[in-house]
């Protein structure tokens, strides 16, 4: 079983409570989340995406976000790496693991990174030669549902997820 799950409002949310990370440090982990990755983990992989629109808009660097991952991949050891779409077009997708960064934007799924598109859900399903039914996705937004359905991948709410985890 895969577990792919968004970041922002799934698993992390920024601490200094501002509406943005203000720093690649500046985030925590949202309640209960951390304990159901780990209670997952024994059931197979967790990978983590995201959409990094503040990139694009100009609210930080593409070197910042890719810091920003590092840092969660940090907080969050049981992730085993996180996918990130910078633009709004949905052309460019980075995968960040801790020992690197890899651009896999020139594939067949660019223009379909950025949620509510399927691109990356179906490149995390290529990469981890896994069928949409052996997979799981966690999100907070409709966009994240969206994908999912796209994707065929079978979805899940965030708050749901948690609060049945942690009962």
């Amino acid at each position: 079983m895969l577990l792919i799950v968004d970041m922002d409002g799934t698993i992390r949310k920024p601490l200094s409570g501002a509406q943005y990370f203000e720093h690649p440090e500046d985030q925590t982990l949202i309640e209960g989340a951390h304990q159901v990755i780990q209670a997952f983990q024994k059931q197979g992989q967790i990978v983590g995406v995201t959409n990094q629109g503040g990139v694009a808009a100009g609210h930080k660097s593409l070197q910042e976000c890719i810091q920003e991952q590092q840092y969660t991949l940090a907080l969050v050891p049981e992730l085993e790496e996180i996918f990130f779409c910078p633009d709004f077009r949905g052309q460019k997708c980075f995968r960040v693991t801790r020992s690197g960064v890899h651009n896999h934007s020139k594939t067949q799924w660019s223009g379909q990174f950025r949620k509510p598109g399927p691109g990356m859900l179906k490149l995390v399903m290529r990469l981890y030669q896994q069928k949409p039914e052996e997979c799981l996705y966690v999100g907070d937004r409709p966009e994240d549902r969206t994908a999912a359905q796209r994707a065929g991948v079978s979805f899940y709410w965030a708050k749901d997820w948690i609060e049945q985890s942690t009962d």
